[in-house]
């Protein structure tokens, strides 16, 4: 991704597989892939998930390990087996952190959630365990209008990790075969090689 603000929070490769392994698959989508036939499109909703996730982050706090690790319309289809892969698409926005103690995990998923409370997210569900039960710590799911939010804490027993992160994202929609996805300039990968994105387009804005 253009540049890497997870240097300081986590190895790039190790974060993907971090998400992957927790959602149980390869998107960021918790959405079903049935694409919605009266969604908005996914190019759409991009620009507004960028000026969200800046304010957003702001509220976990000064110093806060979190940042943006995507934040871009993607593939709701399998990338690699489908051949049109830009034909379903949705929103995504993913920011993570590592923090070495509860304390201001916690603290950073609270100011997170009030947040979001405050903005007229509406909750859905909520997970609490003990601070050092491996794996979810405290998980919170949220709606708002066509978006769906999760503020996840985990903790990692065997190597101490404790990561915070937020994904927003839309439904899937279907878009023609010639559609082009976009990234925003708050994704990492902006302006990098990719068959799926314009990467030259992006990289002569950065």
């Amino acid at each position: 991704m253009m540049r890497n603000p997870l240097s300081a929070a986590l190895p790039r490769f190790a974060a993907l597989a971090l998400l992957t392994f927790a959602l149980g698959g390869c998107a960021l989508n918790p959405f079903s892939e049935t694409p919605d036939p009266a969604g908005r499109p996914a190019a759409d909703i991009v620009p507004e998930l960028e000026a969200l996730f800046p304010e957003l982050l702001a509220e976990a706090g000064e110093g806060s390990p979190i940042e943006v690790a995507s934040l871009r319309e993607a593939s709701c289809l399998d990338s690699v087996q489908d051949e049109h892969p830009n034909a379903m698409t949705s929103a995504q926005a993913w920011a993570l952190g590592r923090y070495a103690d509860h304390a201001p995990a916690q603290a950073a998923v609270d100011a997170l959630a009030a947040h979001l409370s405050g903005e007229g997210w509406a909750l859905q569900d909520e997970l609490r365990k003990d601070a050092d039960s491996n794996g979810d710590v405290h998980v919170i799911n949220y709606t708002k209008n066509d978006l769906r939010a999760l503020v996840r804490y985990r903790h990692a027993e065997l190597d101490g990790h404790r990561v915070v992160d937020v994904i927003i994202s839309s439904p899937c929609v279907e878009n023609p075969v010639e559609h082009r996805m976009i990234r925003s300039k708050l994704d990492p990968d902006y302006g990098v090689h990719s068959k799926h994105y314009d990467y030259e387009a992006e990289a002569a804005d950065r």
